[in-house]
């Protein structure tokens, strides 16, 4: 109990406040989760340092109960946007990190993700799981697993194969079209682009074959860009032949399948 006291007098001081008063009812954790909310609220520009120093302070268990007691619907109700707290959030060290879990499954619950949150919380995931294996959790496999299938696809895999819809044709290098996936240029990677909520694909075989897709089209088949811009052309098929077409409200024979093709070998 003097541990969790110290705690919060050291809390109290960290964030230019009086110390709290009080443990209220032999409950460390109150006085805890308010702390994170004002900072939450008022957007501190040491809220990163701020919530380093708890992930040093509190246990894994500690930061868990802080995380999954936050009163969300109160931080949006009071004018908070989910966006902007998505993006206060980024996970740099482990209490925001579990913070910002919690608030995934808090938006999800409450239906409240749209596509862009969605493709956020995606590229997140992706940029977690290959650059920062260390902070890798059963939590966010779980989350990973929660999402649309085509983000969850992204998770998985940087190879991908493309299907035309309704032609049943993969894409292979410098556009060549064929019937199922027979080699490895059949494969394209997967790279971020600047430009948000976009992904360049680029031909193992071929990197002048690329495409651009938009992690915004979250349904089961894409079209296929020759820019990142909605208003580019489209790569599609009719009869068998493949061509460039504008953007159009039709888009007949635009529609592709994408599909993980890490475990097709490589030569």
């Amino acid at each position: 109990m003097v541990v969790y006291i110290s705690l919060i007098i050291f809390l109290g001081l960290s964030s230019l406040q009086p110390p709290v008063q009080a443990v209220i009812k032999n409950n460390v954790y109150s006085p805890l989760i308010e702390l994170v909310v004002n900072h939450l609220k008022e957007c501190p520009l040491n809220f990163d340092n701020w919530t380093m120093e708890l992930s040093l302070s509190l246990s894994y268990e500690q930061q868990e109960r802080i995380s999954w007691n936050i009163p969300w619907a109160r931080l949006l109700e009071e004018g908070k946007s989910s966006l902007e707290l998505q993006k206060q959030l980024n996970p740099v060290n482990s209490l925001k990190l579990r913070l910002w879990i919690s608030l995934y499954w808090y938006l999800k619950r409450s239906q409240l993700l749209n596509v862009v949150l969605l493709s956020n919380f995606a590229q997140e995931l992706i940029n977690l799981r290959r650059s920062k294996p260390d902070m890798w959790t059963n939590s966010l496999q779980n989350m990973g697993q929660s999402l649309p299938s085509f983000l969850r696809l992204l998770l998985q895999s940087q190879r991908l194969c493309l299907q035309h819809k309704r032609e049943m044709l993969n894409v292979g290098a410098e556009y060549h079209l064929e019937l199922g996936a027979n080699s490895n240029c059949s494969i394209w990677e997967v790279h971020e682009e600047k430009e948000d909520h976009w992904l360049r694909l680029v031909n193992v075989c071929d990197d002048t074959s690329h495409f651009f897709i938009s992690m915004l089209s979250q349904a089961g088949s894409h079209f296929l860009f020759s820019a990142p811009s909605n208003m580019a052309t489209h790569f599609c098929v009719i009869n068998g032949l493949g061509f460039f077409e504008e953007a159009s409200k039709t888009n007949i024979g635009c529609q592709w399948l994408l599909n993980d093709c890490r475990f097709l070998h490589l030569i």
